[in-house]
């Protein structure tokens, strides 16, 4: 079973977590974070991408057969298992020269998508080591395109870690336990 934590929920809702530095690339700036830079095995947490689109451009969005829509792809890592991405909702656009209809992004893009720690006797090996941590890497492609120019395609390597937990298994104290009674 697994339980979202209360920085997951929140990021969910919009709030932004600490975030990494931004990093500039071509007509795009990306913000990452990690609900959590903590988690415990069996945590779900959310990874946030905030992207901004140069004035002018646009990226094109899942359901653009022609071109390379913005998605997260994530490395297999045998401790995570991965959600869908959620992107905000696209627009179309008409490319006139082609007389087109796309869906794209422009401006201020959030997606976010789970990841689901694997639970306790998976983590076991793990949590014995010294500072157990896992690296989540993957990378964001996209492709940016203004009115008159496509630029080729592009995929910006990204990386987060996360600090694992051993489950908490000791009962509190007597006097800190609530009475049934």
């Amino acid at each position: 079973m697994t339980r979202r934590t209360a920085a997951s929920i929140l990021a969910l809702e919009g709030e932004t977590p600490a975030s990494s530095p931004e990093v500039e690339a071509e007509h795009i700036t990306v913000r990452t974070s990690l609900s959590n830079d903590v988690a415990f095995a069996g945590n779900r947490i959310t990874i946030v991408v905030d992207i901004e689109v140069g004035k002018g451009f646009h990226a094109y969005a899942p359901g653009s057969r022609s071109y390379q829509a913005l998605e997260l792809r994530l490395e297999p890592q045998p401790l995570l298992s991965f959600g869908e991405a959620v992107y905000p909702p696209s627009r179309p656009y008409l490319f006139r020269p082609l007389n087109e209809v796309v869906p794209v992004f422009e401006g201020r893009i959030r997606l976010v998508r789970d990841v689901i720690l694997a639970g306790g006797r998976e983590m076991a090996e793990l949590l014995r080591s010294e500072e157990p941590a896992l690296t989540i890497r993957g990378h964001l492609h996209y492709q940016v395109c203004s009115d008159t120019v496509c630029y080729p395609p592009r995929a910006l390597p990204l990386s987060w870690t996360v600090k694992v937990r051993p489950l908490e298994r000791e009962r509190p104290p007597e006097a800190l336990r609530r009475s049934t009674r």
